[in-house]
C-alpha cells in the first residue's frame, strides 16, 4: 500500500469479509512543483470472503516498508491430522 501510513489503514472482518482500506496523501514540500508521481492522493480499498477454516481471533497485520501483511491463521479444527496406521 504505497504512501499510506499504518495509522491510515483499517482492517475489519465482518460475516467472514474481511476488509482492508486506507488513505494515501501526498507530501508537497513548499516551493516545488510536482513533475512526477509514481502513484497519487487516494483511498485504497479490497475485500476478501474468507472461508470458515480460518481462525478470526488469531488474525494479525503488520504494516512495514509500505508493505501489509495480513497472517490468516487456520482454525485448531481446521489443521490436517495424520492418522496413525496400525499393522493387523
Amino acid at each position: 500500500m504505497p504512501g499510506v501510513a499504518a495509522p491510515d489503514v483499517e482492517i475489519a472482518l465482518e460475516n467472514r469479509v474481511l476488509t482492508i482500506s486506507g488513505h494515501a496523501g501526498t507530501a508537497r514540500p513548499e516551493r516545488l512543483q510536482l513533475v512526477h508521481a509514481e502513484y497519487g492522493e487516494g483511498d485504497y480499498e479490497r475485500a476478501f470472503t474468507l472461508s470458515e477454516d480460518i481462525d478470526p481471533d488469531r488474525i494479525e497485520a503488520e504494516m512495514k516498508d509500505g508493505l501489509l501483511r495480513v497472517t490468516l491463521p487456520r482454525a485448531e479444527a481446521a489443521q490436517p491430522k495424520k492418522i496413525a496406521v496400525r499393522s493387523a
